[in-house]
C-alpha cells in the first residue's frame, strides 16, 4: 500500500516539532509495511511552496493533484493542537486518494509530548490494517512471504518398485554320447502361486480411519474458527497495548497452524478409509503416506482385486 503524508496542521506547536511529528508519523506507517511518501519527499517532488499549500488538505482538487503526481492509494494527514500546558489534541485521518472519502480517523487527547508519539504509533497500525481492507493490500509489519496454505492434495497412486527375480543359475549338463540314445527330458516342476489368504477383509476396518478423519476435520474447523475470531479481534480498531496485540496475533497464528494440521490429517484419513472400503476383500494393497513441509500425500502400492 502506498501512502502520502503531506504534513500536519498545528496549533501552538513550534515548527521544529511540527516537522518532527510529520516525519515520525511517516516512519511509523513505513514500519507497519506501507510505502510512504513523506512531507520532505513531497517538498522535493512538488516544490516547498506547493507542499505547504497541500499540508492538512482534505479538498478534492489537492487530492486529485497528489493522486496524479504520486499514484498513492491514500493520504494521511491531521492536526496537533496544544490545549493548555502539556495537554495536546491529536486528530489524524486517512483519505481515499481517488474519492477523497475518509477511510479511517483517529482522535486522542493526551498529556505530554511523548504521548503524541505513542498515539501516532497506534494510529499507524490501525490505518494500515484499514487500508489493507479498503484497497486489497497485504502490507504488514514483518512483510512476510506468504506461505502456501496447506491444502489436501488428491492422492496419486505411486507404483511400488517391482523386484525382479534373478534367474536360477543352472550347472552345465553333460552332453550325451552320440552313440547312446538321448535321455528323456526330465519333467519340469512348477510351483503354483499360492493366493493370498487374508485373515480378515480390509473393508471391515475402513470405519476406523474414517472416524478418526472426521474427528480430525472437526478439530481443524474448530481451530480455524478460533483463528478467524482472533483476526477479527485484532482488526476491530480498539485501543490496546502492543503486548496485548502481539498476544492476540500469536494465539491466532497457533490456532491457524493447528487448523491446517487438523484439516490435512482429517482429509488423509478419510481418503484412506474410503480406499479401504472401495477395494475391500482380499487384496495386497499397501498404503504409503508422504509428509512434506507444505503437503501431505497418500498413495497405494500393490495389486487391485479386479
Amino acid at each position: 500500500m502506498k501512502l502520502a503524508v503531506p504534513g500536519l496542521s498545528v496549533v501552538d506547536v513550534d515548527s521544529q516539532r511540527t516537522t518532527f511529528l510529520a516525519e515520525h508519523l511517516a516512519q511509523e506507517l513505513s514500519d507497519e509495511g506501507a510505502q510512504v511518501v513523506s512531507s520532505q519527499d513531497l517538498a522535493v517532488m512538488l516544490g516547498l511552496d506547493r507542499q505547504r499549500q497541500l499540508m492538512g488538505c482534505s479538498g478534492g482538487k489537492c487530492i486529485t493533484e497528489l493522486t496524479s503526481t504520486l499514484g498513492v492509494d491514500a493520504l494521511v494527514t491531521g492536526e496537533v493542537a496544544r490545549l493548555s500546558g502539556e495537554r495536546f489534541q491529536l486528530n489524524l485521518r486517512m483519505l481515499d486518494a481517488t474519492t477523497g472519502q475518509r477511510v479511517k480517523t483517529y482522535t486522542k487527547r493526551v498529556v505530554g509530548f511523548e504521548k503524541i508519539l505513542d498515539e501516532m504509533s497506534k494510529a499507524a497500525r490501525i490505518f494500515v490494517i484499514a487500508g489493507n481492507k479498503k484497497f486489497g493490500r497485504n502490507s504488514s509489519r514483518q512483510n512476510p512471504v506468504t506461505s502456501p496454505r496447506v491444502e489436501p492434495r488428491t492422492p496419486s497412486p505411486t507404483q511400488a518398485p517391482v523386484a525382479e527375480a534373478s534367474p536360477l543359475e543352472t550347472s552345465p549338463e553333460p552332453q550325451p554320447d552320440a552313440t547312446e540314445p538321448p535321455p528323456a527330458p526330465a519333467p519340469t516342476a512348477t510351483v503354483p502361486r499360492q493366493p493370498v489368504q487374508p485373515t480378515s477383509s480390509v473393508r471391515q476396518w475402513a470405519w476406523l480411519p474414517m472416524a478418526a478423519g472426521g474427528v480430525a476435520l472437526g478439530t481443524g474447523v474448530f481451530f480455524f474458527l478460533g483463528a478467524d475470531a482472533k483476526y477479527k479481534e485484532l482488526t476491530d480498531g480498539e485501543d490496546r497495548s502492543i503486548q496485548a496485540a502481539r498476544a492476540i496475533k500469536d494465539s491466532g497464528k497457533n490456532q491457524q497452524n493447528l487448523a491446517r494440521i487438523g484439516l490435512s490429517v482429517g482429509v488423509t484419513l478419510l481418503v484412506t478409509g474410503g480406499a479401504m472400503a472401495l477395494v475391500g476383500g482380499p487384496t495386497s494393497l499397501e498404503p504409503q503416506v508422504s509428509v512434506g513441509q507444505n503437503r501431505v500425500s497418500l498413495g497405494f502400492a500393490g495389486e487391485l482385486p479386479w
